[in-house]
């Protein structure tokens, strides 16, 4: 008989991830302990999985946890885990229907039309903790995504739509003469705020329809991944336009194997891009296709190990 493993672990795979949601919006992790009639369940769930341990009759955080799910850490996807749970749960519930008509969910889930980032600009703590999550991926992956080419040679750095700024400053501290700047939509550069401290020049503005700032190197992180191929020319076109001659494109992707045979996570990724976007995520191949029909050449990708990948496209 074949080992059925795989085929029960992901049964149950749902029931782990809607576990930590839970314990995550409960305020689990930052030391709320909320009266409820199955609480012990839960902390002893969480206790399974690895994420707090029992001290006498105290639960407490492990040290991933600690890390990674207290609200307060500099470290935390807290926001990601509160935005997965509140969205993507119930936009994945559609998947079928996703798969079949093509688009995203939000009307058949939410009854309202528009985009995930209408969804979550409605409000400034909705806002606030989208950014947030997105700050948690930022932090484990821009580091990896500007050391993953030699980037000396550029002056002036432009993050577009880059959130809080996590990019920009993981290049700054690489590189303390590299000028750095981020430029977003007004409501998320007053968030952004918060987290650049002064260290990043910060502008407000769209991306596909302001005037871009001047710079020798632009930053597009978890962009291109959202907009349908038709988006991404306009905008790679604007790009090419602006950049300052001998000018580059630093790109923070998922990139799929060219086989499309994984990784796994960046196949996750693009069925998240269908249920929630217009995009999806792509191959270096079709990345560097839509690149060259911009103008753009000597194009590279490197796999970094970290949750983005990294492709360098010079004007």
């Amino acid at each position: 008989m074949t080992d059925p493993a795989p085929v029960l672990d992901l049964i149950e795979a749902f029931r782990r991830s809607k576990t930590m949601f839970a314990a995550v919006a409960l305020g689990i992790f930052d030391g709320a302990r909320p009266s409820a009639a199955a609480l012990d369940r839960l902390l002893e769930a969480c206790t399974a999985l690895g994420l707090l341990e029992k001290r006498g009759a105290e639960f407490v955080n492990t040290p991933v946890a600690d890390e990674y799910l207290r609200s307060s850490s500099p470290r935390s996807l807290a926001g990601y885990i509160r935005y997965s749970n509140s969205a993507l749960y119930p936009l994945w519930a559609h998947l079928e229907e996703a798969v079949v008509e093509g688009g995203n969910r939000w009307e058949q889930t939410f009854g309202t039309s528009g985009s995930l980032f209408s969804h979550f600009f409605k409000t400034d703590r909705a806002r606030r903790d989208f950014l947030s999550g997105m700050h948690g991926f930022g932090v484990l992956s821009s580091p990896a995504v500007v050391g993953a080419f030699d980037l000396s040679r550029f002056h002036r750095l432009v993050d577009l739509g880059g959130g809080t700024g996590h990019l920009a400053l993981a290049a700054k501290n690489r590189y303390p003469d590299l000028s750095v700047t981020l430029f977003d939509l007004p409501e998320t550069i007053e968030v952004a705020q918060e987290y650049t401290l002064d260290q990043v020049q910060l502008i407000a503005g769209d991306f596909f329809v302001d005037q871009l700032p001047p710079a020798d190197l632009y930053a597009a992180g978890r962009i291109l991944h959202d907009w349908s191929e038709e988006k991404i020319r306009r905008l790679l076109a604007r790009i090419h336009a602006a950049l300052a001659p001998g000018g580059a494109l630093l790109i923070a992707e998922r990139i799929l194997r060219e086989d499309r045979t994984g990784p796994l996570a960046t196949h996750m990724q693009s069925l998240n891009m269908l249920v929630c976007t217009e995009g999806r995520e792509r191959t270096l191949a079709e990345y560097s296709a839509l690149l060259r029909e911009a103008g753009f050449q000597n194009i590279e990708g490197r796999l970094t190990g970290a949750p983005l990948d990294a492709i360098l496209a010079f004007q």
